[in-house]
């Protein structure tokens, strides 16, 4: 984890490669510190360094909060995150907000500037959506955020910080002002594998900004409804992913958290799949567990009493097997014991090739199926769920057709407003395990689905057994949690390395302590 920074330099030399592959053998130059760079690879630096660090810190803290992985309990790498102990020096806080402000976001603003003078709207537009979905990352996270004041490097070294809502105007505007320069950038000579999201494609760019656009007015529905209603009339909203794919099996140039969990530490055991997702697609004979968890070689077998509880070899009528662990469990001994040996609990499946998503378009449609649930409109709030539900299983090779028709286990319920959206809800949460899980921490604030429950998955009298009181779909407490019962994060804190430099860095909120747009 400590290593982000080697890792970002790789990519960033793989993007100087494919960018500039002209020039990079120049000797009497030094390619890793050119002293001017061009728009194209400005525009890869700014992507590599938006998808190195959402695509590893985010995607790992995203997931344990969400409850998609889950410490292994004898090593305590992501200990901290499991249990909620984390206070504003996180290197998880102060890294992602250096990364964005001091290397995604600076190169960005070069782009927009030097493409803006040479006319080339196609760079300026992808560079102005980039920019966009980084300030909401950052406004999703922190809440209030420089802003307007940002990016003036020496000019202002203590910006201001925006209140959220204003932040969120003001990155509707950016994204309109990219969607109005269409026309202008389709005429500009393509990107072509330049642009390391979408090779070029202008529609694809204007079609991301606006299922953006819809995703920031979500939070305030009621305020934003006649907007909402408008872009989902005109459709002209994401229906592929919007990734970065540049990934291969070498080292510092594959998938962010992979390269730096399973290639860089001395131990590749630490993340298992919680307990909470392995225990609802179980419940459901959903084979997409297979996408997200590996199976084990041992399994517990229950006996008449604790002391008969006993490890065997799974038998070859139940393979392949899975369990999960439960949240918070390193180091806790209310368990009827502090063993949780690895061969009896999944570990997280991770490859080195695993793109990094912005968005999905699963997610697209999961916003829209959610948007015509709340407008009222039952059929097309199906008929975009169905579709989600269709992305997300495709995207590790499996139908959901089974499963979503009638009595079958995903199948759309529309009796009311709020079983519409349970169904979408906690479909979204499953289809972002292994690729957005960030996006599952979001949504859990925003809507409170999945539910807090007050139960482990675990008998904590009896770890061989599931606690038959808990209720399949709903958020375990994380058993060695520093937060009060019933508290869980909202936030990332400002980070101290902010606090200690910028007198206009807000106070630091408690971990636990909601957004304006949380429910």
């Amino acid at each position: 984890m400590k290593k982000i920074i080697n890792y970002c330099l790789g990519l960033f030399l793989l993007a100087f490669v494919l960018s500039a592959c002209t020039n990079y053998l120049d000797i009497n130059s030094d390619p890793n510190y050119p002293a001017s760079a061009s728009t194209p690879l400005l525009l890869s630096s700014g992507t590599t360094w938006s998808a190195s660090i959402l695509g590893c810190d985010i995607q790992l803290v995203g997931a344990y909060w969400a409850q998609h992985y889950s410490q292994n309990n004898t090593s305590q790498q992501y200990n901290t995150i499991d249990q909620y102990n984390l206070s504003n020096s996180s290197t998880y806080f102060t890294r992602y907000w250096s990364s964005i402000y001091t290397g995604a976001l600076p190169d960005l603003k070069l782009v927009i500037s030097q493409s803006e003078a040479a006319g080339t709207w196609n760079y300026w537009m992808a560079a102005k959506v980039m920019t966009a979905f980084d300030f909401n990352m950052l406004v999703s996270l922190f809440e209030k955020i420089p802003f307007t004041d940002a990016l003036k490097g020496s000019d202002n070294l203590t910006p201001a910080y925006d209140e959220s809502k204003a932040v969120d105007a003001g990155i509707i505007a950016m994204l309109d002002a990219a969607i109005a320069k269409k026309t202008d950038a389709a005429a500009q000579v393509s990107m072509g594998s330049k642009d390391m999201v979408f090779a070029g494609n202008i529609t694809k760019w204007v079609q991301f900004a606006k299922t953006l656009k819809l995703k920031i007015l979500m939070r305030d529905f009621t305020t934003n409804q006649a907007a909402i209603q408008a872009l989902l009339t005109e459709g002209d909203l994401l229906a592929v992913d919007a990734k970065m794919t540049n990934f291969t099996d070498q080292e510092n140039k594959s998938n962010p958290l992979f390269e730096n969990d399973r290639r860089k530490l001395n131990t590749t055991t630490n993340i298992r799949v919680s307990a909470t997702l392995v225990q609802f697609l179980k419940a459901n004979n959903d084979p997409r567990i297979a996408a997200f968890a590996e199976p084990t070689s041992q399994m517990f077998q229950v006996g008449a009493t604790a002391a008969a509880d006993k490890i065997i070899d799974v038998p070859a009528d139940q393979k392949p097997y899975y369990r999960g662990l439960d949240q918070g469990t390193y180091g806790i001994t209310t368990f009827s014991s502090n063993v949780f040996p690895t061969s009896v609990h999944s570990r997280a499946v991770l490859a080195a090739t695993d793109p990094v998503y912005f968005m999905s378009a699963a997610e697209s449609y999961f916003l829209q199926a959610e948007a015509w649930a709340r407008i009222g409109d039952s059929g097309k709030a199906k008929t975009a769920y169905e579709t989600a539900v269709k992305a997300a299983f495709s995207r590790w090779g499996y139908d959901a057709t089974a499963f979503l028709a009638a009595g079958g286990a995903y199948a759309f319920n529309a009796t009311s407003t709020d079983s519409m959206l349970n169904c979408i809800l906690m479909q979204k949460w499953v289809s972002s395990a292994r690729t957005d899980s960030w996006n599952a921490f979001f949504d859990i604030c925003r809507t409170g689905i999945p539910a807090l429950g007050a139960q482990t998955v675990t008998d904590q009298s009896r770890i061989a057994v599931i606690n038959s009181s808990y209720v399949t779909g709903t958020l375990a407490p994380s058993v060695g949690s520093v937060l009060l019962a019933g508290q869980y994060p909202h936030r990332f804190l400002y980070p101290k390395t902010s606090s200690d430099y910028n007198p206009n860095t807000p106070t630091v909120l408690p971990l636990y302590q909601k957004m304006w747009w949380h429910k």
